[in-house]
């Protein structure tokens, strides 16, 4: 008979193939510019995500060897192993009081599940964020059941490295609060287990305090504003983007998690798993009065509310169905990210998420054609940028002060030291007003043409002005 091992071994090779096959996203490719240039944080957010891709870099050679298979995707691989490490830890976590046919039920739940099964395939700030909040619950675990100050260091270390990962590990610290509080159980709140909680914190995460201290906090500063700025003016602004976000969740949560809501079957020993997948989506509830949410962003909490509502659904068919139609969904989504040029129910493919693998493919032999010499490349978008590194195989730099802020308004590399360069727009892409310091460098517009449906601007200057000499 297949045991929970077998099932989780399979579905990690399947995850590490289909990884390999499928191309990078732009924001992939993104992180894999960042890697590249490894920082101890970035703008956007911490460097875990660009960490798991430089472990990647051994397996970038794979698209020269086998030229024929675009194995490109294979720089994934250390991620999708630490991603799919998260549910060995869930496993650790529950072992007590379940039968083998409840860890398989739950496993089988959660892999088919949008964003622990095809969506892991992706690889985004999400993944070490899973892991890191995986283990936090781990050692939270076990720190209600023997209080020590060893288990008080590893809560505290796993959240350190969680906010290595995504800021968004900063939930799990009022939430756990309000748990201790409701049950008033006072005893969890020892000094020396909070001393020991916070410096482990701080110890694990240094790299992202320290690289927003010579910053100017602006990491910090973006993302609170991203998310917690008064955006909707209006009531009807206001329900939209709560009816979105609440619609979002509702689909990807599914019927399974609401109608498994009010029973309480799981053992009661790590009941405290509702507290923490219920807190992200509730806290982001909130938000959306605020400001749009992306619906990925309480993903933390998805992981624990799937595996307690599987658990909690005894005659099983809701998770058989949830599984039989996720699969489904999934091979569908996985067909249209090898054809991303084809219709999908009569949906036209540029307004397909999986349009991006293919988004900038008419700048892909420009791009290679291109050098870092007399007049170099830039982008208009951080996304094509991420594009055209991929296909040029070397870092192709937004230009700095284009468009959003990102890595590049921060680094060298979006700035030309050459008398020219150029810049790929997309169609309606022209900007208001391009930035100040390219006619203060004396740089002015020389011509235009186009390269499928995208316009290359190039500008010139005579010489480096006496100012910047």
């Amino acid at each position: 008979m297949i045991g929970w091992t077998q099932i989780w071994l399979f579905a990690l090779v399947v995850k590490i193939v289909l990884g390999s096959l499928i191309p990078l996203s732009n924001d992939e490719a993104y992180y894999w510019i960042w890697s590249h240039n490894l920082q101890w944080s970035y703008y956007d957010h911490p460097a875990g995500v660009a960490w798991l891709f430089y472990l990647g870099h051994i397996f970038e050679p794979l698209r020269n060897i086998f030229p024929s298979i675009d194995l490109f995707g294979a720089v994934r691989i250390p991620a999708l192993i630490a991603g799919h490490l998260s549910l060995l830890v869930i496993k650790k976590l529950i072992d007590d009081g379940l039968s083998e046919t409840q860890h398989k039920q739950w496993l089988l739940v959660v892999i088919a599940s949008p964003f622990f099964g095809i969506g892991s395939l992706i690889v985004t700030p999400d993944i070490p964020l899973i892991i890191t909040w995986s283990l936090a619950l781990l050692a939270f675990k076990k720190y209600l059941e023997t209080q020590s100050v060893k288990n008080a260091a590893s809560l505290g270390a796993a959240l350190g490295l969680g906010f290595c990962a995504k800021y968004h590990i900063v939930l799990f610290v009022p939430i756990a609060i309000t748990y201790v509080l409701w049950r008033r159980e006072w005893k969890l709140l020892r000094p020396s287990s909070l001393a020991a909680v916070i410096f482990f914190g701080l110890l694990f995460s240094a790299s992202v305090w320290g690289w927003n201290a010579s910053h100017d906090w602006i990491s910090f500063r973006f993302q609170l504003d991203h998310g917690l700025n008064q955006e909707a003016r209006s009531v009807s602004a206001i329900f939209q983007q709560f009816s979105e976000y609440s619609g979002a969740q509702l689909a990807l949560l599914s019927p399974l998690v609401f109608f498994t809501i009010h029973r309480f079957t799981e053992p009661k020993n790590f009941r405290f798993l509702r507290w923490f997948g219920w807190g992200p989506i509730l806290f982001f509830a909130w938000t959306s009065l605020r400001s749009p949410v992306e619906a990925n962003w309480p993903i933390a909490g998805h992981l624990p509310l799937l595996v307690l509502a599987s658990i909690n659904d005894t005659k099983r068919w809701l998770s058989r169905g949830m599984i039989t139609l996720w699969t489904l969904a999934s091979c569908i989504a996985i067909y249209q990210g090898f054809h991303p040029t084809q219709k999908l129910f009569g949906i036209p493919p540029e307004n397909l998420k999986t349009f991006e693998f293919v988004r900038f493919a008419d700048l892909e032999s420009y791009a290679k054609s291109k050098g870092t010499g007399e007049s170099p490349l830039f982008a208009s978008s951080y996304q094509m940028a991420g594009a055209l590194s991929v296909y040029s195989n070397r870092t192709v730099a937004k230009l700095a002060g284009l468009n959003r802020v990102d890595f590049f308004d921060y680094s060298s590399t979006g700035h030309p030291l050459s008398n020219q360069f150029e810049v790929a727009l997309e169609p309606n892409d022209e900007p208001k007003k391009w930035p100040a310091w390219i006619a203060e460098r004396g740089y002015l517009e020389s011509q235009r043409h186009s390269v499928g449906r995208f316009t290359i601007v190039t500008f010139f200057r005579n010489s480096l002005p006496e100012s910047h000499r």
